[in-house]
């Protein structure tokens, strides 16, 4: 299995920070770093939330419990979840023989959807626990929530403005992540993934464009059924995609599939073993992490 990048919607970064989180983790070699990062999960999520919402006093006291509440939760239910799926990939991966191209995508497939699953399962419990806080900001606030989240955008128009060059590396390193050390063959099909991966920055930045200011204006003018609005936002941006932006994203998730499809086929039974065996240092961190008290 690769771990493919490609652009995320427009949400707050709050409702983005665990996948964002766990795939740190997932870069991160060894499994005493990513035990070490996960315990201090709690404090860079407070972190990254005081950049978008300027809260003090009770507010943040309030939000320091939530937070916790949340890594408890999610220490305690959802890691054995993680865990389990990594050992059942990790049985899944035949050393001496490699499953056929049709075998293949429907595993692939599958761990997309058990992927999009946990993913759907932290966003929700994260947009409940902090949803009220954002709902009490006061105007002052919630303008400089818009101006915190033009400078994330213009940021993140930044940092996708890289050199192929660039792309190429960050693939090539999770893929020895994964692999360990990629064939030429592999190379190739990695430096062809990049070249011809359809990707629009101006849908992109539209779209969040349109998420903000349509959250924004929900937040400010509280209309009837608002908080189910902004709590369906969160949980659920794409509501509010396009058509193109809709095809676009559809394009780039199979694109990822077809790259991570075409590594693995062309494993070799030592790869095969290195995928297998870091899959079950993932799964063993994952479980100790889990029965650790928070």
């Amino acid at each position: 299995m690769t771990a493919t990048t490609f652009p995320q919607p427009a949400t707050f970064r709050f409702s983005r920070m665990l996948p964002l989180a766990l795939a740190l983790l997932l870069m991160l070699s060894g499994c005493s770093s990513v035990r070490l990062v996960y315990g201090h999960l709690d404090w860079w999520m407070e972190r990254n939330i005081n950049k978008y919402l300027d809260l003090g006093g009770t507010q943040e006291d309030l939000l320091e419990l939530r937070i916790d509440e949340f890594h408890r939760w999610h220490r305690q239910t959802q890691l054995p979840r993680y865990a389990d799926f990594f050992e059942q990939l990790a049985g899944q991966v035949d050393i001496n023989a490699a499953p056929t191209p049709t075998e293949l995508d429907t595993l692939l497939t599958q761990a997309e959807t058990r992927v999009d699953g946990l993913w759907h399962n932290a966003v929700v419990m994260l947009s409940d626990l902090i949803l009220p806080l954002v709902i009490q900001l006061d105007p002052a606030q919630i303008d400089q929530l818009e101006e915190n989240i033009r400078k994330e955008q213009e940021e993140s128009r930044k940092k996708w403005e890289k050199t192929e060059r660039k792309r190429i590396k960050e693939f090539r390193k999770q893929a020895d992540r994964w692999l360990g050390d990629v064939t030429d063959e592999q190379q190739a099909i990695i430096d062809r993934h990049v070249a011809t991966t359809q990707f629009d920055p101006k849908l992109r930045d539209a779209q969040r464009q349109r998420w903000a200011q349509t959250f924004l204006q929900v937040l400010r003018e509280k209309p009837e059924g608002y908080r189910q609005q902004l709590r369906t936002m969160l949980i659920d941006p794409q509501s509010l995609w396009p058509a193109d932006y809709q095809k676009m994203r559809q394009q780039l998730r199979t694109q990822a599939r077809q790259l991570a499809s075409e590594l693995l086929l062309s494993a070799t039974p030592e790869q095969r073993q290195h995928l297998k065996h870091t899959l079950r240092e993932y799964a063993e961190d994952f479980r100790h992490l889990a029965a650790q008290k928070h």
